[in-house]
């Protein structure tokens, strides 16, 4: 037991020198030891896109400005905006309807031309010019409404009516273009009875995305108004300045 104690302790102090040599000569090499390695932190996923369509897009006036999402003007007065101009010329009683229909307006299956009880035509007289490279206008997009009662304009079988001509057919237009027609509503009995809820037509393109609305308050007095004087002659705010 003595002899094997005796000879480990030189073995470990042998074994510490030769540990000590071999530092001191990779420093007299130059040698550094190599640096530990460095973790970049993990770049967070950046975040999935939102689909088409989910938001809106942002309208704005001819100013530049920022626009609401829906603008009232009266009727006769332009309403404008970054992609289209609007403008309601004017509500009149259309009368009968003549045996035939409208331009390019085939009968659909079970199509229906005549009024249902008591009803009568009134025909909304409406000019759109386009500012958008593309515009699709139809009289489908238009309505009038008076509280909950919804009425759609027709857009198909559309009856040929004597004192509501030129029906407005549906149309896409390119940047600078314009168009001008009729919208033509089945109006009930009913819908002319004076409420508390005034009467709105109501008008806005359809497109992806979404358009800005244009809301017309409408008299009491519907296509049975008296004529005025305020839109006679009266020359196109596009035709007058430059938009």
């Amino acid at each position: 037991m003595q002899m094997t104690r005796r000879f480990k302790r030189p073995a470990i102090v042998w074994m510490a020198v030769v540990a000590g040599a071999a530092v001191l000569a990779s420093c007299d090499r130059g040698e550094t030891p190599a640096p530990a390695a460095k973790t970049s932190p993990v770049p967070p996923a950046p975040p999935p896109p939102l689909p088409l369509g989910a938001k809106p897009e942002i309208d704005s006036g001819p100013d530049g400005g920022v626009s609401p999402a829906h603008a009232v003007v009266a009727t006769g007065e332009w309403s404008e905006n970054r992609m289209y101009n609007f403008r309601l010329e004017r509500v009149a009683a259309c009368g009968e309807a003549a045996p035939t229909l409208g331009p390019a307006q085939p009968p659909a299956a079970g199509a229906v031309t005549k009024l249902r009880g008591e009803s009568s035509w009134v025909g909304a007289l409406f000019s759109v010019q386009a500012k958008d490279p593309k515009v699709f206008v139809t009289p489908r997009d238009v309505e009038l409404r008076r509280g909950g009662v919804i009425l759609n304009a027709r857009h198909i079988n559309q009856p040929l009516l004597a004192d509501c001509t030129p029906l407005l057919t549906a149309k896409l237009l390119r940047a600078g273009e314009s168009v001008s027609g009729f919208a033509l509503f089945e109006v009930p009995k009913t819908f002319r009875t004076k409420t508390d809820d005034p009467i709105v037509l109501s008008y806005r393109p359809t497109r992806w995305g979404g358009a800005r609305k244009v809301d017309v308050p409408i008299r009491e007095c519907l296509d049975a108004c008296p004529e005025t004087s305020k839109t006679a002659g009266r020359t196109p705010a596009i035709a007058r300045k430059k938009l």
